[in-house]
């Protein structure tokens, strides 16, 4: 493919878009609001608006393009371009995303899951850059993923791997927002990071955090770890303690060359990576972990739009 692709993030508040070229390189970009409380259809006509303001100013008409790739929140029929169902996007059950666009720009296109699309990225260009498989975690709220295998995507038999928020670690531990207990995101989510902190809290820990229990974020607790306060950063280090549990799992039963950490917990940076890597270390098997690099992303800012793009160079 020698001609560059759009590339579509979207997401509950705002749509990233880019011009991607053959080479992964941004040449143009461009935001608008989601504005999800109008309906599918009119944020579907946001992003046709978008793309094609995307091309203007980029002074190309839609035959210099080669298409739009998107990457949305949710469950995606991949087959049929299908947003079936997305808990960021009020209302989205069943939207025909890809006909939409395509009826929208009159361009070709193709649609993915939006933490699929970051792990290509990051595969392509980012820290797997020349590795052929790759695993992205995206910490947050909750905990995504993406798997890279053979440097595609690998979608399951049914189009949704990658919940590895949702591999078990503790059949006893507390309750997980898809209904489950002990999944790892109920542990090492930002959300999970924040019950633990006020369960401290509770037990009457020394914290700076005592008096601030019913407004706690994630940022919060690293903050006050970085100022020295010891039961938040035995929080933080517990949180990556879990995901060396995790990443441990993720080893051994797909052997990757490369696992990497994206979203806003990352901030955490080595009073996080480093209890997880001493965990993953002694948890897995030697040949597994050898040769394996654990690591940040590298494409915190364009990883949904370059993965977006890619997504449509390989279909």
């Amino acid at each position: 493919m020698n001609k560059p692709v759009v590339g579509v993030d979207l997401g509950g508040t705002n749509i990233k878009l880019g011009l991607i070229s053959p080479d992964g390189e941004v040449l143009e970009r461009n935001s608008t609001e989601t504005r999800a409380e109008r309906g599918p259809e009119a944020v579907a006509g946001r992003i046709c608006d978008a793309v094609l303001g995307l091309l203007a100013r980029a002074g190309l008409d839609r035959r210099a393009v080669a298409g739009v790739g998107i990457g949305s929140p949710g469950t995606i029929d991949l087959q049929a371009g299908v947003v079936t169902f997305s808990p960021n996007l009020p209302g989205w059950h069943d939207v025909p995303l890809r006909r939409l666009v395509e009826e929208g720009t009159e361009l070709g296109c193709v649609l993915d899951n939006d933490a699929n699309a970051a792990a290509l990225a990051e595969s392509w260009v980012g820290a797997g850059r020349g590795k052929s498989s790759l695993i992205l975690l995206t910490l947050g709220t909750g905990i995504g993923g993406g798997i890279v295998l053979d440097g595609r995507i690998w979608h399951g038999g049914n189009g949704v791997a990658g919940e590895i928020g949702h591999m078990s670690i503790d059949p006893d531990g507390p309750e997980c927002g898809c209904g489950n207990r002990g999944c790892l995101e109920a542990f090492a989510s930002a959300t999970g990071m924040v019950r633990r902190m006020k369960e401290a809290i509770e037990k009457g820990e020394k914290t700076s955090l005592a008096d601030q229990a019913e407004t706690l974020t994630a940022r919060r607790i690293h903050e006050a770890a970085e100022a020295g306060d010891q039961a938040a950063r035995r929080t933080v280090q517990m949180t990556g303690r879990y995901l060396g549990i995790g990443v441990s799992n993720l080893m051994h039963i797909l052997n990757p060359e490369v696992i990497a950490f994206s979203g806003g917990m990352t901030g955490a940076g080595r009073m996080l990576m480093d209890p997880l890597l001493e965990e993953a270390d002694w948890r897995t098997m030697e040949a597994p972990r050898r040769d394996v690099k654990i690591c940040f992303a590298e494409l915190p800012e364009d990883a949904g739009i370059i993965g977006a793009a890619r997504c449509l160079m390989l279909a």
